[in-house]
């Protein structure tokens, strides 16, 4: 991921993911030099959904279900969970949220493919 300023959002990052297995990825917010920025005060957050305007969503992670959140540390957000989700493709985005708004670490479209062996 390339090093972003906290005023700048990430291009889009596509994603294909197998239905019933592991997905795991790791988000760092850098400054320009590379030194990690102290994220503290911030909730990590990460949604699918149908569409980027849907009400519900498709899955929802936090800090303590399926995400490790180390605001000082590499990687501040770590994303480990089951993709426990109809096969489709859905809009998804990590955010880091405070009460001044939001960071986003990475977004874009998932295609969730189905797992021929049951």
């Amino acid at each position: 991921m390339t090093a972003q300023s906290l005023s700048q959002t990430p291009d889009p990052l596509n994603l294909v993911l197998t239905q019933n297995q592991l997905w795991a990825i790791g988000f760092n917010y850098t400054n320009p030099d590379g030194t990690t920025i102290n994220v503290t005060g911030y909730t990590p957050l990460l949604q699918f959904r149908t569409s980027a305007l849907a009400k519900t969503t498709v899955l929802a992670l936090s800090a303590g279900s399926g995400i490790t959140f180390n605001p000082t540390g590499s990687p501040q957000v770590q994303v480990s969970t089951i993709v426990n989700v109809a096969p489709g493709k859905y809009q998804w985005d990590c955010v880091l949220t405070n009460s001044t708004g939001n960071i986003v670490l990475g977004a874009g479209v998932v295609e969730v493919e189905a797992v021929v062996s049951r």
